[in-house]
Protein backbone atom coordinates (compact mmCIF):
# COMPACT_ATOMS: atom_id res chain seq x y z
CA UNK A 1 0.00 0.00 0.00
CA UNK A 2 1.16 3.48 -0.87
CA UNK A 3 1.15 5.68 2.26
CA UNK A 4 0.83 9.38 1.47
CA UNK A 5 1.56 11.93 4.17
CA UNK A 6 -0.57 15.07 4.02
CA UNK A 7 0.69 18.04 6.01
CA UNK A 8 0.78 21.82 6.05
CA UNK A 9 0.61 24.71 8.45
CA UNK A 10 -2.35 25.50 10.65
CA UNK A 11 -5.17 26.94 8.54
CA UNK A 12 -3.61 25.84 5.25
CA UNK A 13 -6.54 23.69 4.17
CA UNK A 14 -5.43 20.13 4.91
CA UNK A 15 -9.06 19.15 5.60
CA UNK A 16 -10.08 20.45 2.17
CA UNK A 17 -7.49 18.25 0.48
CA UNK A 18 -8.40 15.29 2.70
CA UNK A 19 -12.02 15.67 1.53
CA UNK A 20 -10.86 15.53 -2.08
CA UNK A 21 -9.11 12.22 -1.38
CA UNK A 22 -12.24 10.88 0.35
CA UNK A 23 -14.34 11.77 -2.71
CA UNK A 24 -11.94 9.63 -4.75
CA UNK A 25 -12.58 6.68 -2.41
CA UNK A 26 -9.16 6.88 -0.76
CA UNK A 27 -8.94 6.11 2.96
CA UNK A 28 -7.87 8.90 5.30
CA UNK A 29 -6.32 8.48 8.74
CA UNK A 30 -6.34 11.84 10.52
CA UNK A 31 -3.83 12.32 13.37
CA UNK A 32 -6.01 15.00 15.03
CA UNK A 33 -8.99 12.63 15.16
CA UNK A 34 -6.80 9.79 16.47
CA UNK A 35 -5.38 12.13 19.14
CA UNK A 36 -8.84 13.25 20.28
CA UNK A 37 -10.14 9.66 20.37
CA UNK A 38 -7.15 8.52 22.46
CA UNK A 39 -7.68 11.48 24.82
CA UNK A 40 -11.24 10.54 25.79
CA UNK A 41 -11.87 9.39 29.38
CA UNK A 42 -10.59 5.86 29.84
CA UNK A 43 -8.30 6.05 26.81
CA UNK A 44 -4.51 5.88 26.91
CA UNK A 45 -3.69 9.61 26.61
CA UNK A 46 -6.39 10.91 28.95
CA UNK A 47 -4.62 10.03 32.21
CA UNK A 48 -1.18 10.89 30.82
CA UNK A 49 -2.28 14.42 29.92
CA UNK A 50 -3.93 14.97 33.31
CA UNK A 51 -0.89 13.55 35.11
CA UNK A 52 1.40 15.92 33.19
CA UNK A 53 -0.71 19.10 33.29
CA UNK A 54 -3.33 18.71 36.02
CA UNK A 55 -7.12 18.65 35.82
CA UNK A 56 -7.64 22.36 35.09
CA UNK A 57 -8.29 21.37 31.47
CA UNK A 58 -11.29 19.20 32.22
CA UNK A 59 -14.81 20.27 31.32
CA UNK A 60 -17.67 19.85 33.84
CA UNK A 61 -18.32 16.55 32.04
CA UNK A 62 -14.73 15.42 32.84
CA UNK A 63 -13.54 15.49 29.21
CA UNK A 64 -10.43 17.35 28.11
CA UNK A 65 -11.08 20.91 26.98
CA UNK A 66 -8.75 20.93 23.96
CA UNK A 67 -9.15 24.67 23.46
CA UNK A 68 -7.84 25.41 26.98
CA UNK A 69 -5.04 22.89 26.57
CA UNK A 70 -4.05 24.42 23.21
CA UNK A 71 -4.07 27.94 24.67
CA UNK A 72 -1.65 26.80 27.35
CA UNK A 73 0.80 25.01 25.10
CA UNK A 74 0.85 27.74 22.46
CA UNK A 75 2.01 30.17 25.15
CA UNK A 76 4.70 27.88 26.61
CA UNK A 77 7.29 26.11 24.45
CA UNK A 78 8.35 23.71 27.20
CA UNK A 79 4.78 22.60 27.87
CA UNK A 80 4.16 22.18 24.14
CA UNK A 81 7.28 19.99 23.83
CA UNK A 82 6.14 17.99 26.85
CA UNK A 83 2.67 17.43 25.39
CA UNK A 84 4.16 16.42 22.03
CA UNK A 85 6.55 13.98 23.75
CA UNK A 86 3.56 12.34 25.44
CA UNK A 87 1.20 12.28 22.47
CA UNK A 88 3.32 11.78 19.34
CA UNK A 89 4.52 8.19 20.03
CA UNK A 90 1.04 7.02 21.05
CA UNK A 91 -0.69 8.66 18.07
CA UNK A 92 2.00 7.36 15.71
CA UNK A 93 1.54 3.78 16.95
CA UNK A 94 -2.24 3.99 16.55
CA UNK A 95 -1.95 5.42 13.03
CA UNK A 96 0.43 2.63 12.01
CA UNK A 97 -1.96 0.07 13.50
CA UNK A 98 -4.86 1.57 11.52
CA UNK A 99 -2.74 1.61 8.36
CA UNK A 100 -1.86 -2.06 8.89
CA UNK A 101 -5.57 -2.90 9.18
CA UNK A 102 -6.25 -1.47 5.70
CA UNK A 103 -3.07 -2.65 3.98
CA UNK A 104 -5.09 -4.27 1.20
CA UNK A 105 -5.92 -0.77 -0.12
CA UNK A 106 -3.88 0.64 -3.00
CA UNK A 107 -3.35 3.95 -1.20
CA UNK A 108 -4.04 5.59 2.16
CA UNK A 109 -3.51 9.19 3.20
CA UNK A 110 -2.29 10.06 6.67
CA UNK A 111 -3.09 13.64 7.70
CA UNK A 112 -0.47 14.79 10.21
CA UNK A 113 -0.10 18.54 10.87
CA UNK A 114 3.31 18.01 12.51
CA UNK A 115 4.45 15.34 10.05
CA UNK A 116 8.03 16.55 9.70
CA UNK A 117 8.32 17.83 13.26
CA UNK A 118 7.36 14.41 14.63
CA UNK A 119 9.46 12.44 12.13
CA UNK A 120 6.34 10.73 10.75
CA UNK A 121 7.50 11.40 7.18
CA UNK A 122 9.79 8.37 7.60
CA UNK A 123 6.69 6.13 7.36
CA UNK A 124 5.39 7.75 4.15
CA UNK A 125 6.13 6.88 0.54
CA UNK A 126 5.38 10.47 -0.52
CA UNK A 127 4.46 13.70 1.25
CA UNK A 128 2.07 16.42 0.09
CA UNK A 129 2.31 19.83 1.74
CA UNK A 130 -0.69 22.17 1.58
CA UNK A 131 0.67 25.70 1.35
CA UNK A 132 -0.94 29.12 1.79
CA UNK A 133 0.55 32.58 1.99
CA UNK A 134 0.87 34.07 5.48
CA UNK A 135 -1.88 36.66 5.02
CA UNK A 136 -4.39 33.97 4.04
CA UNK A 137 -3.18 31.69 6.82
CA UNK A 138 -3.59 34.35 9.52
CA UNK A 139 -7.06 35.25 8.25
CA UNK A 140 -8.18 31.60 8.22
CA UNK A 141 -6.84 30.86 11.71
CA UNK A 142 -8.47 33.99 13.14
CA UNK A 143 -11.80 33.09 11.57
CA UNK A 144 -11.71 29.37 12.36
CA UNK A 145 -10.58 29.70 15.98
CA UNK A 146 -12.32 33.04 16.64
CA UNK A 147 -9.09 34.58 17.94
CA UNK A 148 -7.20 37.82 17.42
CA UNK A 149 -4.27 38.33 15.05
CA UNK A 150 -1.61 38.11 17.80
CA UNK A 151 -2.82 34.70 18.97
CA UNK A 152 -3.14 33.49 15.39
CA UNK A 153 0.48 34.50 14.72
CA UNK A 154 1.54 32.76 17.95
CA UNK A 155 -0.11 29.51 16.82
CA UNK A 156 1.47 29.79 13.38
CA UNK A 157 4.92 30.46 14.89
CA UNK A 158 4.62 27.30 17.03
CA UNK A 159 4.96 25.17 13.89
CA UNK A 160 7.69 24.91 11.31
CA UNK A 161 7.52 27.71 8.73
CA UNK A 162 5.29 26.82 5.80
CA UNK A 163 8.12 27.30 3.28
CA UNK A 164 10.31 24.83 5.18
CA UNK A 165 7.57 22.19 5.16
CA UNK A 166 6.98 22.80 1.46
CA UNK A 167 10.71 22.44 0.71
CA UNK A 168 10.78 18.99 2.34
CA UNK A 169 7.62 17.68 0.65
CA UNK A 170 7.47 15.67 -2.56
CA UNK A 171 4.45 17.67 -3.75
CA UNK A 172 3.04 21.08 -2.85
CA UNK A 173 -0.54 22.25 -3.30
CA UNK A 174 -0.80 26.04 -3.16
CA UNK A 175 -4.20 26.58 -1.57
CA UNK A 176 -3.97 30.40 -1.59
CA UNK A 177 -6.06 30.89 -4.72
CA UNK A 178 -9.35 29.58 -6.10
CA UNK A 179 -10.84 26.19 -5.28
CA UNK A 180 -10.70 25.21 -8.96
CA UNK A 181 -6.95 25.89 -8.97
CA UNK A 182 -6.53 23.78 -5.81
CA UNK A 183 -8.51 20.93 -7.39
CA UNK A 184 -6.41 21.11 -10.57
CA UNK A 185 -3.21 20.73 -8.54
CA UNK A 186 -4.75 17.89 -6.52
CA UNK A 187 -5.79 16.02 -9.67
CA UNK A 188 -2.31 16.37 -11.17
CA UNK A 189 -0.67 15.01 -8.02
CA UNK A 190 -3.15 12.14 -7.67
CA UNK A 191 -2.54 11.16 -11.30
CA UNK A 192 1.21 11.13 -10.62
CA UNK A 193 0.79 9.08 -7.42
CA UNK A 194 -1.36 6.49 -9.16
CA UNK A 195 1.33 5.99 -11.81
CA UNK A 196 3.99 5.35 -9.14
Amino acid sequence: MLIIGLTGGIGSGKSTIAELFIKKGIRIIDADIVYKELSKPGQILYNEIIKAFGSDFLTPGATIDFRKLADMVFHDDEKRKKLNAITHPVVRDEILKEAEAIKNQQMAVIVVPLLFESGFNAFCNSVICVYVDLRTQVSRVMSRDRINRDLALLKIAAQWPMKLKASKADYVIDNSNTMSETIRQFEDILHDLRRA
